[in-house]
């Protein structure tokens, strides 16, 4: 038998003294108190002189316990089922509707699905208020209609005909040769002729670029950027137009995706599968599932939009649920492996010198740094300090230091064998750049990594060098593009690398001019060299997917991480396993042995079917509240983490 959900005490105050508001007079909402287990909603009276500015999605403040705590409407009521009088709203802090119903109710699906609280998710998705903007955007000021673009007034882009449709869900895997931030203005300033659109991009680089395209389109005064690299007041002022109808095109970031439209609106994510659209604060929901949450809930199209799909989404397309849009082109791709650790092999050498005399070529590297391993050049052991922490090198004039304590090794010297040279076994960009220097002499090289990253590069002969997402811009495209270690873009111990790296050779081949070449340092036969030259993922992510649901692993199951302090993990885990006897949860739902960190925390992980998933979280959300009004520390929850290793 299931236990009974935890019930709160209501907020009860002696009765009302003076009046009350004759229509709707309770206000329900949810309050900023900060307390994990106090994350249902509270009823509270109107007084009649709030009554009109007390509506659904308005900011008031109410008494809760003995202080004063922000809170939002989420509804008005006739009658309460609490027992006992109600305490009264006490002011409204903004006058201005900063939720609508539909927004709410997204806000309240998502807490349940990722086993949070309603009000934590509501200062992701809103942003604080300014008080010299409300005045601006009080209810009943009128304000002018801003003209629409029309098909005649801009230049249009021929997109792909599925796009045009008044009621789309596709994913788009973007054609090589055009600027991504391109087609992604094209397609919002088209689905602008249905309603609202809201282009959710997964860092401010990509956002920057999609809106500078959009002003090129002549639609500056339709855009409006709601991401919080913006000034406090600037960001407020442009959700609230966003909200109130007033501009038709949002561009923002991870909490961008909560924002209110109007009905037949469109909602387009970037690079669905970016680590960023992962919410790294509890509860850890992610955009592409919040996106697709709203879909299921509101009166709107959703696109999402890369060059390869993730797994979640390459479900969602096996099963029918998403379209795939895509442009079956061919490319120019070679590949050739190293034999002798050499950095470009001697059968694609020629081709690439012959092309960067011709334009820039762009040389995609798989890691930032130096020598980010290094071994000893006589008997190749890992080198080591006394501590245990490998060393690396940050510069060919720095000494080898300590990755755990710092300490440098001017004169360094095996222990294994003592030999004094160093060996660089993983090499960083900046390593990288000296040794292209050396095979292409007397050509400018353009450095472009962390924090460093050059937007666009001139249509001239040079050797661009970058990490993945770090690649400059450029009006003609590349003459070639050279994917150096190849194999190093996998070398990761998390399920997303070959997600990962589909992207990153997609999304850097597509640069590439329409007469230029591609060149990949692996082995021709490959996967991926054979996707590259059809500009088809698809093969690979079905592949992927089907050994996945042979495995039911994730996107086939759902993964949940607790992680808690190493000296409850073992009473945590004793206690799953009591519970799953008991068919508190379902009897197929695999609880891993803890994971005993380094730190003083530990982890466990479970993972349940699709089917099992509500059941499983409601559990683990219980848990979660009886331990907060326990006065217990809290478990760290994570549902579909983006790294499940």
């Amino acid at each position: 038998m299931n236990p009974r959900p935890l019930k709160l005490r209501s907020q009860i105050a002696p009765a009302p003294a003076g009046d009350v508001a004759a229509s709707l007079p309770i206000a329900r909402v949810w309050v900023d108190s900060g307390v994990y287990h106090l994350d249902t909603p509270f009823d509270y009276w109107v007084p009649a002189r709030l009554d009109v500015q007390a509506q659904i999605g308005v900011r008031v403040q109410v008494e809760f316990g003995k202080q004063k705590h922000e809170a939002i409407i989420v509804n008005r009521l006739e009658s309460s089922a609490n027992e006992g009088s109600l305490k009264p709203v006490l002011k409204i802090m903004s006058p201005v509707i900063v939720a609508t119903q539909k927004s709410l109710d997204l806000i309240s699906s998502v807490s349940s699905r990722w086993a949070g609280a309603p009000f934590d998710i509501v200062r992701s998705a809103i942003p604080p208020k300014v008080a010299s903007i409300d005045s601006d955007f009080a209810i009943g000021v009128p304000h002018g209609e801003i003209p629409i673009a029309t098909p005649d007034t801009y230049a249009e882009f021929k997109l792909p005909q599925s796009l045009s449709g008044a009621k789309i869900r596709a994913m788009w895997c973007l054609p090589p040769h055009v600027a991504s931030a391109f087609l992604l203005a094209q397609l919002a300033f088209q689905r602008s002729k249905f309603g609202q659109v809201l282009v959710v991009l997964p860092d401010e680089r990509e956002l920057l670029r999609v809106h500078r395209n959009l002003e090129a389109l002549g639609l500056g005064d339709q855009v409006r950027r709601v991401d919080g690299h913006l000034l406090r007041s600037e960001r407020y002022r442009n959700y609230l137009e966003i909200t109130q109808g007033l501009r038709k095109i949002a561009l923002g970031l991870r909490g961008s995706i909560f924002i209110p439209l109007e009905p037949n609106s469109t909602v387009i994510v970037h690079s669905e599968g970016s680590e960023h659209f992962y919410e790294p604060r509890m509860p850890s929901w992610n955009v592409r599932d919040v996106a697709l949450l709203r879909n299921s809930q509101e009166d709107i199209s959703l696109v999402f939009s890369s060059y390869s799909p993730c797994l979640e989404v390459g479900r969602l397309i096996d099963s029918g649920y998403l379209s795939m849009i895509s442009s079956a082109q061919r490319v120019a791709v070679s590949a050739a492996s190293q034999i002798q650790a050499e950095l470009i092999p001697s059968r694609i050498f020629p081709a690439i010198r012959k092309d960067i005399q011709l334009g820039p070529v762009l040389f995609l590297v798989p890691a930032k740094g130096y020598g980010n391993a290094v071994l000893c050049a006589h008997c190749r052991n890992i080198a080591l300090c006394d501590c245990g922490g490998r060393l690396l090198q940050s510069a060919s004039s720095t000494p080898p230091s300590c990755t755990l304590c710092q300490l440098n090794f001017a004169n360094w010297r095996c222990k294994e064998c003592d030999g004094s040279r160093i060996y660089i076994a993983s090499r960083g960009i900046d390593r990288f750049v000296e040794e292209l220097g050396r095979s292409f002499p007397n050509f400018p090289i353009i450095n472009s990594a962390g924090e460093h990253i050059v937007s666009q590069v001139e249509d001239a002969p040079s050797l661009v060098v970058a990490t993945p997402g770090a690649e400059p811009d450029t009006d003609a495209g590349y003459r070639a593009v050279v994917i150096v270690e190849s194999l190093r873009f996998l070398a990761h111990s998390d399920f997303r690398s070959d997600e990962r790296m589909r992207e990153q050779f997609f999304s850097a081949a597509s640069k590439v001019s329409p007469k230029g070449h591609i060149f990949i340092v692996i082995d021709d036969s490959h996967p991926i060299v054979g996707a590259l030259a059809r500009w088809n993922p698809a093969p690979m992510v079905r592949r992927e997917l089907k050994q996945r649901k042979e495995l039911q692993l994730p996107p086939y199951s759902r993964f949940i991480v607790l992680e808690a302090a190493t000296k409850e993990i073992s009473m945590l885990h004793t206690g799953l396993l009591m519970a799953q006897k008991e068919r508190r949860i379902p009897e197929n739902t695999k609880i891993s042995t803890p994971r005993l960190g380094a730190s003083e925390k530990s982890s466990l992980s479970l993972t349940c079917q699709l089917g099992d998933a509500e059941k499983v979280v409601d559990f683990i959300h219980e848990l979660q509240r009886r331990r907060s009004a326990s006065h217990k520390s809290l478990i760290t929850i994570r549902v579909d983490p983006y790294k499940l290793a």
